[in-house]
């Protein structure tokens, strides 16, 4: 209803003590009264049109916009699905899916979800459901399905609790609270004994209680190992560790009603993978994609309210509140034709404190992703826009040969598109959020800097560029170049050409990208491929990149010798042709020529 409520406020401010009937007729509205009814008086409540009359006599005017105050209540960070739907917290209503999952064919089931994106809701919500709690459920979509409400004995570990910075005896111990928590709420004794062992009697216990098959929800599996993923060390052991806890599972088919583990990534050596080979793996499943996050039905659903407050606030119009909200948070995909999934705890947070910030990114550095990078030499350009089959991208963290694995699977990159001949994914940065996150951090580890340091340049650098001054955006990019400490900058002059010619195209594409400019390496057409693209709101730039040439002329020659700037002719942006010529000598940008395509 967001361009529905726009268009009336335009209306209003051309038509005032306008009636409902006359603003129906005036903008064509196609909704049901009720539908024009709600919309004014949610543009009364946020100060967007006032009112005079009563009833039908009722005209609205359009008002200065301001915003009223009236918080609605979000479930930022609340992940407990008594607490949202008892609390008079906005829920987004997923139990239709929660049932599906529920009643789905496979007793076992594993869903991967990068961190805060509702993984724990979602097992807490299960939880409920298997506990038939009815009256959490009144109103939601699963009423619709469900009839029976059996009432199931349900161990849930959240081993999350877990954590990880700690030695092997201290995992057993946390390990042992979590299981005894769950002895407690079931009303069952307490089973001294290894954690493996302890589970096993846990479930029979259970199951002989209250005659019924036992719910098994594992939450965050893989909590305890991921800080330990390349430790050579306490890996081992605190697999092993896992393994027993896990192990035990294969032998308790017979009481189970129901297993579900969450997680980020496999670790096939705990065994849990392989010892239930029936297990369903829906990480990649169509039916379920949309399980965890917001699409943008239910973005229109639930949150239009919201969207429509923050327009006022900051005075834009509701639809382009929307496009910014959409190109911060939205481009998610966890299957082949998964619709857009918005990052819920970003928009959780976005509309709880009104502004726009890097909630997801910032709950938590990705140390294990500039690691992994590290440890395998990973370019980061071939990170985006990245080809891969499903087998290669979800498969288990001990065998992973690359970074692209473990930046898919904690939500760093997403699935863009999907060919089904092939059979291949080309995966990508999701949205604005985590490119700018990802590269503000990335940019000062590569060149061995401090944040602010490149946070200043990205100023000095991007100002000029946006305004066309490129003259001036080429002296910031050669002064940040210059200051590089010669250790972290040139270790790359001691290999073969090609890679250094290589290392300036890597640090230009990090550069950029950390900007949020939209930038493209290796861009294809029928006589080559140019080295990097990049495109703004007005300009598109075609870049060729020389490393000890005569001069930058060269790399503009090239562009026009093999038509690189060609397939952008015919966009409505101009189109530059901007050649850069970096020198091994002097370790910097020694020239550069830009020309009009």
């Amino acid at each position: 209803m967001v361009k529905e409520y726009d268009m009336i406020i335009e209306y209003l401010g051309q038509h005032p003590r306008s009636s409902r009937q006359e603003i129906c007729g005036g903008t064509g509205f196609k909704g049901s009264d009720a539908s024009l009814k709600r919309l004014l008086h949610s543009a009364v409540e946020l100060g967007d049109a006032v009112s005079e009359g009563n009833g039908r006599a009722t005209c609205y005017s359009r008002a200065v916009p301001i915003y009223s105050g009236k918080n609605r209540k979000h479930p930022y960070g609340l992940q407990t699905f008594e607490h949202i739907v008892t609390g008079g917290y906005v829920y987004v209503d997923k139990s239709e899916l929660v049932y599906n999952l529920a009643n789905n064919p496979a007793k076992y089931v594993f869903l991967s979800r990068p961190r805060r994106f509702g993984k724990s809701l979602l097992v807490s919500t299960l939880k409920s459901y298997f506990e038939g709690r009815k009256d959490l459920f009144a109103g939601l979509a699963i009423s619709k399905f469900e009839k029976d409400w059996v009432r199931y004995p349900v161990v849930r570990l959240d081993l999350s609790l877990a954590g990880t910075s700690f030695d092997s005896d201290d995992l057993r111990s946390r390990l042992s609270r979590i299981l005894r928590q769950n002895e407690d709420e079931l009303g069952l004794e307490h089973v001294e004994d290894t954690p493996g062992g302890r589970l096993a009697s846990l479930v029979r216990n259970a199951y002989a209680k209250y005659g019924q098959g036992v719910v098994v929800l594992i939450d965050e599996y893989d909590a305890p190992l991921h800080e330990v993923i390349f430790d050579t060390e306490n890996g081992p052991v605190y697999k092993r560790i896992m393994k027993d806890l896990f192990s035990p599972l294969k032998n308790l088919d017979p009481y189970l009603r129901f297993v579900f583990l969450t997680g980020i990534s496999k670790f096939s050596q705990l065994s849990i993978f392989s010892a239930l080979n029936n297990m369903r793996d829906i990480s990649l499943s169509n039916e379920f994609s949309s399980i965890c996050g917001f699409t943008e039905a239910e973005i229109d659903k639930y949150f239009d309210v919201d969207i429509i407050e923050m327009a006022s606030r900051m005075g834009k119009n509701p639809e382009e509140m929307h496009e910014m909200i959409k190109m911060q948070y939205d481009g998610y995909h966890f299957s082949a034709s998964c619709e857009d999934i918005y990052n819920p705890f970003s928009m959780l947070g976005l509309f709880m404190e009104k502004e726009f910030s890097n909630y997801w990114f910032g709950s938590g550095t990705p140390t294990l992703l500039y690691e992994t990078l590290g440890r395998f030499n990973q370019d980061m350009a071939g990170i985006d826009n990245a080809e891969a089959r499903a087998d290669e991208f979800s498969i288990p963290t001990e065998t992973v040969q690359n970074a692209i694995p473990l930046f898919y699977q904690s939500g760093y990159l997403t699935i863009k598109s999907y060919d089904p001949l092939e059979q291949t994914y080309v995966l990508g940065i999701p949205n604005s959020e985590v490119r700018t996150g990802l590269f503000r951090d990335l940019l000062p580890a590569m060149v061995g800097k401090k944040r602010m340091e490149t946070s200043n340049f990205a100023y000095e650098f991007l100002r000029p560029l946006r305004r066309g001054d490129v003259q001036e955006a080429m002296e910031a990019l050669k002064a940040f170049l210059a200051s590089i400490p010669y250790p972290e900058f040139g270790e790359g002059f001691r290999n073969s050409f090609e890679e250094r010619e290589a290392y300036y195209k890597r640090l230009f594409y990090v550069v950029f990208s950390f900007m949020n400019i939209r930038v493209y390496t290796e861009v294809m057409n029928s006589r080559g491929r140019t080295d990097a693209v990049m495109v703004f709101d007005d300009a598109i730039y075609v870049v060729e990149f020389k490393l000890d040439a005569a001069s930058a002329k060269e790399a503009v020659a090239q562009i026009d010798a093999r038509g690189y700037a060609e397939r952008f002719s015919a966009r409505k942006r101009k189109v530059f042709k901007l050649g850069l010529n970096f020198s091994s000598e002097s370790r910097n940008l020694d020239s550069w020529a830009l020309e009009e395509a």
